[in-house]
Parts: structure tokens; C-alpha cells; sequence
């Protein structure tokens, strides 16, 4: 048997988890033709056929699967044996990161600054996306992580619990003047305001839909908008009430430019982890998780429903 390059282990693993050549060329930083390379030189070196085509795509053989199951594992422990030389800053490649954007709005600028310090030679991909297309991504291998609502429950997906935040009706002044004015109770404000909310994809549309259901509001007329920063300008210009995470609301109704829209009306918890696939397991996945959950400016207390005052 010829002599075995690591690096050609370690392609087969990235087209194995990415599902093609052009996508592990690109996760590798280097050529389609160059990842053709390291697979023809592995086969030569193993004196076995990986690949096989099937349409228009490459398929594992029977020996290649074996094969990349006993492999990964070890090339999971040689990450370790550098990471845990203590020198993160021996750590690289393209970390491809899926956050929502009531996280991207508020701590995660500071984890990644805290990130970039740390393991310098890594490279992040952020994408900002609702969950249920973080959850699909990490699913097929195009996320690494993923700060996602809980919860998750896909096998294939390991998640760490986060915290959580409270969502809270949130009006102009002005709305909610008048219907203490006119007696209005919550129902009636509800059923005679625009309403809004983040479109029916996230988890936060479900969760407006139940607090109409318990009030004997129709959801039929709310209306969507997919971002958070632009619903909070619009509710306050009043434009009707919205269900808003109170992080993003918390200096607006320190300055009266929106309330709550009632008192008797009681926040939504909504609960946060940060997600891998089961398969990723390398040091430097597990180093960014640990500090993601020393960094969340989610609170544990109260059933996960607190967020920490970040103004």
C-alpha cells in the first residue's frame, strides 16, 4: 500500500458530510479539480473504488462508507491532540455559523470579536436565517452551528440549551391611552389593531397565533414582516402592536416611546440553544460552544424566559 496523505482523509470526510466535490473544494479553500485529485490518489493508494456515479451525482461506494465511518473518529482526535496543546491560535479553516437576528442584533458582535481574538486563523461564514432553514442547513451540512429556537428535535442534531428571552404585545403610547380611555379589554384590542409579527416560518408566529386563539382572535389578518428592527420602527410609529423580544424593546419603553400592551397580558418565553450536526465534533466546534454559552446574554433563571440588559 502507498504511503497515505492525512489531507486525503480529511477531503473524503468533507465530501462525505457535504454531499459533493464543489462543496468540500470550498470548505477546503481549494479547486474542484484539486479535490478530484486527493480522491483518485486515495483510491490508487487504498486500491478501492470511494466513488460511484449516480446520475449527475457521486455516491459513496460500500467501501467508501465503511470508510469514512472508521476514519472519522480519528481524524476527530488528531484536532484534538493540537487544540489541546492549548494554542487555539494553531486552529483554521471556514466556519460557516447560522444566527437569527435577535441574536445578530444584540451579543453576537461581541462573541465574535472574542472568537477572532482567540483562534485568529479561522475564518467565519455568518448567516443570518430564521430556524427552520438553520435547522435544514445544519441538517444537509451547509451550517457548522447554529444559534436556533428551541426546541430541536432532529436526530441528527446535538444541541446545547442557551437560555431563553420573553416576548412581550408591545404598542405605541398612544394606543394603549386610548383603549384605557375607552375600557377596551384585551381581546377588543387586539381584534380593532393591525397586528404583527415575524412571518409564519419562525417560531415566534406560532406563539402569536396562540395568544390571539386564547382571547377568541382571529390570526387571519396578521401581517408579516421578516425583520425584527423594522417591525420595532413601525409599531412605534404606530402602526399597529407586534409581538417584539423584549431585548430589542427594552430602551424604546424606557423612553415612552412604546409600552406593553397590557398588563394583564404576560410575556412569551421563547428558549435559544446553539446546534451542530452530530457528526461535528472537532475541537474547535466544541471550543466556539463553550464560549458561546459563557457569552449568551440569555439568562437561566426563571425558565429561560430572562434576557440580560445589554443597554
Amino acid at each position: 500500500m502507498k504511503r497515505i496523505s492525512l489531507t486525503n482523509f480529511e477531503t473524503l470526510g468533507w465530501i462525505a458530510r457535504l454531499g459533493s466535490f464543489t462543496a468540500a473544494a470550498e470548505r477546503l479553500n481549494t479547486t474542484q479539480p484539486a479535490i478530484s485529485g486527493r480522491v483518485r490518489e486515495l483510491e490508487s493508494s487504498l486500491g478501492l473504488k470511494l466513488f460511484h456515479r449516480q446520475g449527475r451525482r457521486m455516491e459513496l461506494t460500500i467501501q467508501g462508507r465503511e470508510l469514512v465511518e472508521r476514519m472519522r473518529p480519528l481524524l476527530n482526535q488528531l484536532e484534538d491532540v493540537v487544540m489541546s496543546l492549548e494554542n487555539p491560535e494553531a486552529a483554521s479553516g471556514i466556519i460557516r455559523i447560522g444566527v437569527g437576528e435577535m441574536v445578530a442584533v444584540t451579543w453576537f458582535g461581541p462573541l465574535m470579536a472574542k472568537l477572532k481574538r482567540e483562534m485568529p486563523r479561522v475564518t467565519y461564514q455568518i448567516e443570518v436565517e430564521l430556524t427552520v432553514n438553520m435547522r435544514q442547513k445544519l441538517e444537509l451540512g451547509q451550517l457548522d452551528l447554529a444559534i436556533v429556537a428551541a426546541p430541536l428535535d432532529a436526530n441528527r442534531l446535538v444541541a446545547t440549551p442557551l437560555g431563553g428571552l420573553n416576548l412581550l404585545w408591545v404598542c405605541a403610547p398612544t394606543v394603549r391611552a386610548l383603549a384605557v380611555k375607552r375600557r377596551l379589554g384585551i381581546a377588543q384590542i387586539l381584534a380593532t389593531h393591525p397586528l404583527w409579527c415575524l412571518a409564519r416560518p419562525s417560531h415566534m408566529y406560532p406563539l402569536a397565533v396562540e395568544t390571539l386563539r386564547l382571547h377568541g382572535v382571529s390570526h387571519n389578518d396578521i401581517n408579516t414582516c421578516n425583520n425584527l428592527q423594522t417591525m420595532v420602527s413601525m409599531v412605534a410609529g404606530n402602526a399597529g402592536i407586534a409581538l417584539l423580544p423584549e431585548n430589542l424593546v427594552a430602551s424604546r419603553i424606557r423612553r415612552r416611546e412604546l409600552v406593553a400592551l397590557s398588563d394583564l397580558l404576560p410575556p412569551v418565553p421563547l428558549n435559544f440553544v446553539i446546534a451542530r450536526h452530530r457528526d461535528q465534533e472537532q475541537a474547535v466546534i466544541r471550543r466556539i460552544i463553550e464560549r458561546t454559552v459563557e457569552e449568551s446574554a440569555f439568562l437561566r433563571g426563571g425558565g429561560g424566559a430572562q434576557f440580560a440588559d445589554l443597554e
